[in-house]
């Protein structure tokens, strides 16, 4: 009976081991491509910390920096994938917060749960990619402008 219980803890231990070095190797072309936009954000747009990062893959891919210019400006920055276009600045200030597109959000929509919230960039306009589930579990995407948080298009029942 103990040689079975020590057995039964060394292999949760072993399969907790080989779950979390999964989780960990899937996690790092992530966490590279977060680093490689921190550097592209320092380089095009002098920011020295990063608050946000958000990867977001619409039409075109960007990853979208949110952090501060050494001055201790709160800017975002969207970076294209493709090399052909140049980065976006904006001033956090300039538009609509995580949380007030949120807001917009449950007073609309009312959500039975909030997936994700990540900026993002269609068609040269900076926005709000928000998914969540409805009242019966169906994926919902809906896009807001970034400076405005008008309604911009959906996805529903996905």
């Amino acid at each position: 009976m103990k040689k079975a219980m020590i057995l039964a803890v060394i292999l949760i231990l072993c399969i907790a081991g080989f779950t979390a070095g999964a989780y960990i190797k899937a996690m790092g072309p992530k966490k590279e491509a977060e680093t490689e936009a921190f550097k592209k954000a320092q380089k095009e747009g002098g920011f020295v910390t990063m608050d946000d990062y958000y990867l977001y893959h619409g039409n075109d891919s960007y990853s979208v920096v949110v952090g501060k210019t050494k001055n201790g400006k709160k800017k975002v920055i969207w970076l294209p994938d493709n090399k052909k276009e140049k980065p976006v600045i904006e001033d956090s200030k300039s538009g609509k917060t995580r949380g007030e597109i949120l807001a917009i959000v449950k007073k609309q929509l009312n959500p039975q749960q909030i997936i994700s919230v990540k900026l993002g960039m269609e068609n040269n306009v900076p926005l709000w990619e928000v998914t969540y589930l409805d009242g019966s579990s169906r994926y919902n995407y809906d896009y807001y402008d970034f400076k405005t948080g008008e309604w911009l298009k959906y996805y529903r029942s996905i």
